[in-house]
This record gives C-alpha cells, sequence and structure tokens, in this order.
C-alpha cells in the first residue's frame, strides 16, 4: 500500500449503503474469512477500510459476471442422475 495515498474509514452507515446485507451477515461473513474485517476505532466504534471493502465489492462483481448461474431445478434434476 502506499503510505501517501490517506486511507479512508467507513462507518456501519456507509456500509449499508454499499453492501447489501444485514449487520449480522457482514459479521458472519467477516467471521469465516470472506469480507474485510473491521477495525475497532474507539470504544463502541468500529470501521472499515474503504479500500477493502471496495476490493471486495469488485470481486463480487466479477464473481457474479463470470459465474455461470443454473436454476435450481435444473441442478436438482442433474444431482439426481
Amino acid at each position: 500500500m502506499n503510505p501517501s495515498i490517506p486511507r479512508r474509514l467507513i462507518r456501519r452507515a456507509e456500509l449499508k449503503r454499499r453492501v447489501p446485507y444485514s449487520l449480522t451477515h457482514v459479521w458472519r461473513l467477516e467471521r469465516e474469512g470472506q469480507f474485510p474485517k473491521r477495525i475497532v476505532i474507539g470504544e463502541n466504534r468500529v470501521a472499515w477500510d474503504e479500500a477493502e471493502v471496495d476490493a471486495w465489492i469488485e470481486a463480487r462483481i466479477r464473481a457474479g459476471r463470470d459465474k455461470k448461474l443454473a436454476s435450481p431445478r435444473k441442478a436438482a434434476t442433474e444431482e439426481s442422475r
């Protein structure tokens, strides 16, 4: 990371605007290592590194575009064969 570029932290309200998951689900993803970890910035205050969240969003967009989604019915039919 380039130390001359300041890092920006985003709080819960901003995270909720950017990520369409509940905070409980975000916590689960963090715990599983599938979402950027929160940063404790004070007593009862947490934030997330904006660049890490943006990178996570971009990765999800790429994965969603690259993945061919099968319908649940088709997947169930293929599994039963």
